[in-house]
């Protein structure tokens, strides 16, 4: 048997034991688990000199960020180095946008992401769009205050709860929002453009896989403290 032929078999093997372990398993959630099982994130390509910036090496930081190994004294586990680098990624993408809605009347990236997130809803009560965006009640109500403001977005009575008030996109909010969409559509090209579009899917579905399952504790964590959270979440796996 030459390798070819020992490598399909092993393939035809592990899709026995994923479809055997996984209801409805199909072939892209498959190719995600194989990867995922079989990429060893402890090893890398050797990494170029660092440049230098103000006379300093920042090597730490780099091994932070690609996992090089730098015989630095403090370790750095996968966990880390994935949210070190979502967080950094994250405000790569604020920069860009930041940039790109200076033709707006937009205070920061957040308040197209409220009308978006309120347009998708529909007439929600100011709390459950504050949830939605995981925000502070104090920041979130800021933002949506801005917006009345604005015109972008009106708020009124519900009708089954005279105590409470929801909210709507404006038609004038609805306009920005669709003058506001391709340019935030050209920012996520900038973000994601050196992935080709098999990456692209393929991340996308690793992200979706992580928000899914946050979203399911998300309430449950909110008033929790930090250890009841990581017992709930993690501790059943140590």
């Amino acid at each position: 048997m030459d390798r070819g032929e020992a490598n399909v078999i092993e393939l035809v093997n592990a899709w026995a034991r994923y479809s055997a372990a996984t209801p409805n398993a199909d072939l892209p959630g498959f190719c995600l688990h194989y990867l995922t099982e079989h990429t060893d994130l402890s090893t890398g390509e050797t990494a170029e000199e660092t440049p230098e910036q103000d006379g300093l090496m920042n090597k730490q930081w780099l091994e932070s960020m690609t996992g090089q190994i730098y015989r630095s004294p403090v370790p750095v586990q996968v966990e880390a180095r994935l949210g070190a680098l979502v967080g950094r990624l994250g405000k790569y993408a604020y920069f860009y946008s930041k940039k790109a809605m200076q033709p707006f009347d937009f205070r920061s990236i957040e308040e197209p992401v409220y009308l978006i997130a309120l347009m998708q809803m529909g007439t929600p009560k100011k709390s459950e769009l504050i949830y939605e965006m995981m925000a502070e009640f104090a920041s979130g109500t800021d933002v949506i205050n801005r917006l009345i403001r604005m015109g972008y977005i009106e708020e009124f009575p519900d009708e089954q709860d005279r105590r409470s008030r929801r909210l709507k996109i404006t038609p004038e909010g609805l306009k920005t929002i669709q003058q506001a969409m391709p340019v935030m559509n050209r920012v996520g090209a900038v973000a994601y453009s050196s992935l080709t579009d098999g990456e692209k899917a393929l991340l996308t579905q690793i992200l979706d896989k992580l928000d899914h399952y946050h979203a399911e504790h998300f309430r449950q964590s909110r008033n929790a403290d930090f250890d009841e959270v990581y017992d709930r979440m993690v501790g059943s796996r140590d």
